[in-house]
């Protein structure tokens, strides 16, 4: 997600050891990553996608929509 920056929480159920906020995350393979956004100054829709392009292609990409 690069519209707003977000706190890594977690990867794979272990806490993450943030440095501080971050608009990319390296996702381990099958693997798990919570996150926490502040949605403070933003509303409308933007998308989340891997950055290997045929992970997107195969579903890895979505649209999040956001209204105040």
């Amino acid at each position: 997600m690069h519209t707003n920056d977000f706190q890594v929480m977690s990867v794979n159920g272990k806490p993450y050891e943030a440095r501080g906020l971050q608009d990319t995350v390296v996702l381990p393979g099958h693997g798990e990553v919570v996150i926490r956004i502040a949605f403070d100054d933003f509303a409308g829709k933007f998308v989340y996608h891997c950055h290997i392009m045929f992970h997107g292609d195969g579903g890895m990409m979505g649209v999040v929509g956001l209204m105040k």
